[in-house]
């Protein structure tokens, strides 16, 4: 599968090679999307149909039955036209540093543990799987960088994966745009890349620690490259699992934690393992993310020698079956609301859990609405109201990246969710693409235009369509006003 952000086909099904009492067996479009593990929603099969079409006339197919027995069948054409299906059906959304609240996690806290724990073996892995164009394995590789000396001789290799040949093409010649560097501050760019014309190049002390390698995540062994010796000590895949069937995210996950070092860390994206967690993970959640690590076996400890002392240790695992009483003892409320909180089950209904949610977050309490919005995730993972509201928290600590991430996602999952379409927009102003934050903006009329005026919007302040839509025109008619006065100034 590929790290890219997936177009959904179709409605939820129970999961690749199984059929369902609606005689999933027996429908082709169904049978198609289970052999890449894509979620499906109701009347989104023309999407997949007029992209089949000219392909069977190309491959002197009959029908669309005939296509779904090439994937299923295998081998070399069945493996490239799978390729084929997730390159057409996803779009490339990746820069430097996307999530930079993770990165600069990773940077003081996790990778200076596990530096400390490798310091005998003097050696790491890190995987990058799903890595698209290759900017992710590189920011890796940037931070790596950044902590010389301390890794001088060490023995680092960085693996990049995707099922995307093209990606990976691009991600093994190291050449980008300028849309990959927006939010790369100018020493990193001066530090390790050559403008090329009107591309820029990557330094080739990094190219040299990462390797790029085409891999299917649901079908092939997660072994094979150079750097899978030993196992990997972090393992990064982001924006994959959210659009996957839960059985195809459950496959996955199971295969890249198989390839973790003991001690190693794995990384979804936010939300995104939340109900498919393989067994034998503990989680540690940070302000930043949710990461899972693979504990050691007691044989495999030993000592480990301190962590540096600029590099803060990592926290300890949250308890996990602790009442709260126990748990929060001696802290005021400002610590109880952000300190780590064991993993449950929704106590209540989505609707008031989420209710519940609005509420911890307007009165300050993020960890808490981030807590109860986990929790709709693990039961109800196609619901697009706690994105939102993760999204909303998310701006709030300045972590615009992950907001905007968040928000797609948020749209995916409902492309009529008006006030996902608003507030990217309001993002877009905010980094100066008035074009794309015009074009954000007109979605969201149409989409509003197209709904009852009576039509409650999903999330507070709970207005209706035609209010929003008439408030939103007012403000375009003022602006158009203040415009032409300042015109005729």
């Amino acid at each position: 599968m590929s790290g890219h952000d997936v177009v959904i086909i179709g409605e939820p099904v129970t999961g690749p090679g199984t059929a369902s009492s609606g005689g999933v067996a027996d429908d082709p479009c169904q049978r198609i999307l289970d052999a890449i593990g894509l979620r499906r929603r109701a009347g989104d099969e023309a999407k997949l149909c007029g992209w089949l079409r000219p392909r069977l006339r190309e491959l002197g197919l009959s029908s669309i039955d005939a296509y779904a027995d090439l994937l299923a069948a295998g081998g070399a054409p069945g493996r490239h036209e799978r390729e084929l299906l997730m390159e057409h059906f996803s779009t490339g959304e990746t820069y430097f540093f996307r999530d930079q609240g993770l990165f600069g996690l990773l940077a003081a806290r996790i990778l200076p543990e596990i530096v400390a724990r490798r310091s005998a073996q003097r050696s790491l892995r890190l995987w990058s799987a799903g890595c698209a164009s290759g900017e992710e394995a590189y920011t890796l590789a940037m931070v790596i960088d950044e902590m010389s000396p301390a890794l001088a001789g060490w023995d680092v290799r960085i693996l990049g994966t995707d099922i995307n040949g093209d990606a990976i093409a691009r991600a093994s010649g190291g050449t980008y745009g300028q849309w990959s560097f927006r939010v790369l501050d100018e020493a990193r760019t001066a530090r390790y890349f050559r403008k090329c014309g009107r591309e820029w190049q990557i330094d080739e002390r990094l190219r040299a620690m990462v390797e790029f390698e085409r891999r299917d995540l649901l079908q092939d062994e997660t072994g094979g490259g150079s750097a899978d010796a030993g196992g990997f000590d972090l393992i990064l895949c982001r924006n994959v699992f959210i659009y996957l069937t839960p059985p195809a995210v459950t496959h996955i996950a199971g295969k890249l934690v198989g390839a973790l070092s003991e001690g190693g860390y794995f990384v979804p994206g936010h939300g995104e393992l939340l109900g498919c967690v393989p067994s034998g993970l503990e989680a540690l959640t940070w302000p930043d993310a949710t990461l899972y690590r693979r504990p050691a076996t007691e044989s495999a400890v030993r000592p480990a020698p301190a962590v540096p002392a600029c590099a803060p240790s990592a926290p300890s695992v949250p308890p996990r079956t602790a009442p709260p009483a126990t748990s929060a003892a001696g802290l005021s409320p400002r610590q109880r609301d952000s300190a780590p909180r064991p993993a449950a089950g929704p106590e209540a209904a989505p609707d008031e859990v989420l209710a519940r949610a609005w509420r911890d977050a307007d009165r300050g309490a993020a960890q808490a609405a981030r807590a109860a919005c986990e929790r709709v995730i693990a039961v109800s993972p196609l619901d697009p109201r706690p994105y939102f509201l993760l999204a909303q928290l998310a701006e709030e600590r300045g972590a615009i990246d992950e907001a905007r991430t968040l928000l797609r996602k948020v749209l995916y999952l409902d492309p009529g969710f008006v006030v996902a379409h608003l507030e990217l927009a309001d993002l877009c102003v905010r980094t100066g693409d008035a074009r794309r934050a015009r074009q954000m903006r007109a979605q969201a009329l149409r989409e509003l235009e197209k709904m009852p005026s009576e039509t409650p919007l999903p999330v507070p302040p709970h207005t209706t369509a035609g209010t929003l839509l008439q408030s939103l025109r007012a403000g375009d008619a003022a602006a158009r006003g203040a415009a032409e006065g300042g015109s005729h100034g």
